[in-house]
């Protein structure tokens, strides 16, 4: 008696709410044909631009996937370091002399600019 080595391949759409799911062995001859697997003839892989690959059952699923924007690159989080109302204000305050200053550079006025 021998062993055999197996590749087991599992596949499952990434569409929102789908739950197509197959697995089976990577060697078995003509695991297409299969009832329960006839949804892999009509799949879709797309890659996205930051390297992710989404694998879809269907062009409803990749819409939906589209419409959730699974496709789109996902920003980082924002951290902020210091929620407290101070900083809050300060911030607040910043972003309303920065909008002030450039709506008196627009009009042709003197302004404080700050470069850092």
């Amino acid at each position: 008696m021998g062993a055999k080595d197996t590749v087991i391949k599992t596949v499952t759409c990434d569409g929102p709410e789908c739950t197509k799911h197959s697995m089976f062995d990577g060697a078995e001859p003509g695991v297409l044909e299969k009832p329960e697997h006839q949804w892999l003839k009509s799949h879709r892989i797309v890659r996205a631009a930051d390297g992710r690959h989404m694998f879809y059952c269907s062009d409803i699923c990749e819409l939906k996937g589209i419409e959730k924007g699974v496709h789109n690159i996902q920003e980082a989080p924002k951290v902020v370091a210091d929620g407290s109302q101070a900083a809050i204000a300060l911030a607040a305050q910043a972003a309303a002399n920065a909008k002030a200053q450039d709506a008196a550079i627009r009009a042709g006025q003197p302004a404080k600019v700050q470069l850092s």
